[in-house]
């Protein structure tokens, strides 16, 4: 592995996005010293806004006079800002070569769309005297074209390096090789790589850089930084001594840095491995974006899942409130969205369970236990049934099992039985059903309206209506329903026919699997739902399925659903 590397200590820089910036002096000399003694080559020490923004700490604006005060730079150990190319106004710079400036270098600070005026900034503080970084901001969505910019440049050697940031953790090892041998092709000898840790990836992934050719890397004390942090420069100092640097780094003065100021520091601000850092690198989205989702406290874990992809398609790569409301006002479900009340109050009239004037209740459950220790598979109504038909063909076919269908199938499968839990759509679609298959009604249908209806085999579940998330699905020989609907009850007769595992096919949800299309839910006009009751039903149906699951785990029956859906907590990929 290529060793001959420079080290940026980047912690006030990028720590300062968790406290503005706003670091006790002491703490600064201390990390400072630190980083000298450590053998670290550069220490950035913040970024340098408009000094007429208002509201950061003194390391967001990196005054010349207020950093020459607290200690004198080492020629071992040079001092770097950051400048933002998005951000900066014009505000004068000194040259470095003046008494004025404690700093050697600054790093230029781009995103792709900002290529051109980051060019402009790197000749203007070379000019200057700066050594000089280039650092290509959440470099994975930089595109071909965006760096094409950078390949016509002719001005590349002023660089002391160029660098690209995993700004949002999503790298692996083959991406960051990759990016390597584009930046190399650009004619860029000189390459610096610096690594969040959303998936615990930022040491081996530094490692990779490093073994890949790159000559810079970023770490930060206690690996402090927003959201999942960076490379713990601690770490990276250890490992390199027992690779054979043991004369050039020294961990002791870090490891009293830590003790002395970080510990205390990561007990206010929390920074590191996270559920919300892990989302971002698993989807390489912003932090901001995930932060804002949870801080809403308006979705579940599943429905930030879905969330993710409108946000990478719709919404800027920097963060953006507006662009995030827009984003999610165009998707079909939004959650908690203030309904009207006549529209909660149709679909719960829809939902309402109504007894047929010869309803009655069953006094045993015929069905109960008919196939205990069996595999079953419910066929629900959602369009991968039609994409995924031979592949679900096969594996009942193969693993034998015992399948229910629910509503209107299309004669597209034969299932062993088919359910029915509304008469609207009982009467509308039970010519369909096949010849072989055994019907299953609830007892509050009557069996008048059935036997007028269908000649064919026929069973009874008994289904009773509550209006508490408190009670059980299953009751003795009741299912016991809050949100009536033909896919769960499916579920739970399965269980009650015996059921060890129990696994769904078209319960898409409310997302399709073609890009941008949406999948409504059906009426019985054949006409689909506005936004909002669609939203109603989705969330009845969500609340339902949560039951019946839960519930179903604590009796030790597997429950899956094993075609795409936006279901994704129940998501296991069988058919491949």
């Amino acid at each position: 592995m290529h060793m001959k590397i420079k080290i940026i200590d980047c912690t006030i820089r990028d720590g300062g996005h968790l406290n503005k910036w706003q670091f006790a002096d002491r703490l600064v000399r201390s990390a400072y010293f630190a980083a000298q003694k450590g053998g670290v080559d550069y220490f950035e020490i913040g970024y340098k806004n408009d000094p007429a923004k208002s509201g950061l700490g003194a390391y967001g604006y990196c005054d010349e006079e207020k950093i020459s005060a607290l200690f004198k730079c080492s020629a071992g150990c040079k001092l770097l800002f950051m400048l933002d190319a998005g951000k900066y106004t014009g505000y004068p710079i000194p040259d470095c070569k003046s008494a004025k400036t404690p700093f050697s270098g600054v790093r230029i600070a781009a995103y792709p769309y900002e290529a051109q005026v980051a060019i402009g900034l790197v000749e203007k503080l070379h000019k200057q005297g700066y050594e000089v970084f280039l650092n290509l901001m959440a470099s994975a969505e930089w595109t071909d074209k965006d760096l094409f910019v950078l390949k016509k440049w002719k001005h590349k050697k002023l660089l002391k390096a160029i660098y690209f940031a995993d700004s949002f953790g999503a790298y692996g090892p083959a991406e960051i090789s990759a990016f390597i041998r584009k930046l190399k092709k650009l004619g860029f000898a000189q390459i610096g790589f610096h690594a969040h840790n959303n998936l615990q990836m930022a040491f081996a992934n530094t490692m990779h850089a490093i073994g890949q050719g790159a000559t810079y890397v970023d770490a930060s004390v206690y690996g402090m930084g927003r959201g999942s942090g960076n490379l713990p420069v601690e770490i990276l100092l250890s490992y390199l001594n027992k690779a054979g640097q043991e004369n050039k780094y020294n961990v002791v003065p870090y490891l009293d840095v830590i003790q002395r100021f970080f510990l205390s520091l990561f007990e206010e601000f929390r920074w590191g491995y996270s559920l919300n850092s892990l989302l971002g690198g698993i989807s390489n989205v912003h932090p901001y974006y995930i932060d804002e989702l949870f801080g809403s406290h308006n979705y579940t874990i599943e429905e930030i899942w879905n969330i993710l992809g409108v946000i990478k398609e719709k919404c800027p790569i920097s963060f953006s409130g507006e662009k995030l409301k827009n984003a999610l006002g165009q998707r079909f479900y939004v959650p908690n969205i203030p309904q009207t009340r006549s529209t909660i109050q149709q679909v719960e009239k829809e939902l309402k369970i109504i007894p047929a004037k010869d309803s009655f209740l069953l006094r045993k459950l015929p069905i109960k236990d008919k196939h205990r220790g069996k595999s079953f598979l419910i066929i629900a109504n959602g369009p991968s049934i039609v994409k995924y038909k031979d592949k679900i063909n096969a594996l009942i076919k193969k693993k034998n099992l015992i399948t229910i269908g629910c509503n209107f199938l299309n004669k597209i499968y034969e299932p062993d039985y088919h359910l029915f839990v509304n008469k609207s759509r009982f009467l509308k679609y039970v010519s369909a059903v096949s010849e072989k298959s055994t019907l299953i009604v609830p007892s509050f249908f009557g069996k008048h309206l059935v036997k007028e209806n269908y000649k064919g085999g026929l069973e009874y579940i008994q289904i009773n209506p509550e209006n508490t998330l408190k009670v059980l699905p299953v009751k003795g020989i009741s299912q016991q329903t809050v949100y009536l609907n033909v896919a769960t009850s499916a579920i739970l007769t399965a269980f009650q026919m015996g059921a060890q595992e129990i696994m769904a096919v078209g319960m898409d949800g409310y997302q399709s699997q073609e890009p941008g299309k949406v999948v409504y839910f059906y009426n019985e006009k054949d006409i689909p739902d506005d936004k909002i009751t669609a939203s109603v039903r989705y969330e009845n149906l969500a609340i339902e399925l949560k039951r019946v699951a839960d519930f179903l785990h604590e009796q030790g029956t597997s429950f899956s659903i094993i075609t795409p859906t936006s279901h994704k907590r129940y998501y296991q990929d069988i058919l491949g």
